[in-house]
This record gives structure tokens, C-alpha cells and sequence, in this order.
């Protein structure tokens, strides 16, 4: 089965199963990008989905944006 990261169709898990399983559930969603849509006894159900993270901007390069941004304001406001 091929999965893209737009779309992800959940697998679905019992609650229970996701208890008994919960470590290699949460490896498979962080390493592999698995969806589960967790099914409740009572017929609701909720989800376990990867969240992607970004890395936060070094600030080596956050002085030089708020730099270049003054330099930009300061030439444009003087003309």
C-alpha cells in the first residue's frame, strides 16, 4: 500500500488493541507517518496523527532578517 503525506487514509484499532499496543502504534505514527482512528466501545472514536514540526529559525539568521529589515525600513523612509 502506498501512502501519500496528503493523504492518509486511518487504520483503524480498537481501543483496547491501542492499549495493548500503544509503543509500536505511536513508533508506526512519529516513524512512518500512520494515522489510527482509535474506535471506542460506545461508537465514538478519535485519532493518534503525526505532527510535523518545523525547527525553529537559528538566530544567526533571525538577526540578520530583523538587520535587513531595519536597513530596508530606514532607506525607505528617508526617501
Amino acid at each position: 500500500m502506498q501512502v501519500s503525506d496528503r493523504h492518509m487514509t486511518p487504520l483503524r484499532i480498537t481501543e483496547q488493541e491501542f492499549y495493548d499496543h500503544m509503543e509500536f502504534c505511536i513508533d508506526m505514527c512519529e516513524r512512518n507517518n500512520a494515522v489510527w482512528r482509535i474506535e471506542r466501545e460506545d461508537g465514538k472514536a478519535v485519532m493518534c496523527v503525526p505532527i510535523k514540526q518545523s525547527s525553529p529559525i537559528p538566530d544567526e539568521v533571525q538577526e540578520q532578517v530583523e538587520e535587513f529589515k531595519r536597513q530596508f525600513m530606514e532607506e525607505n523612509l528617508a526617501s
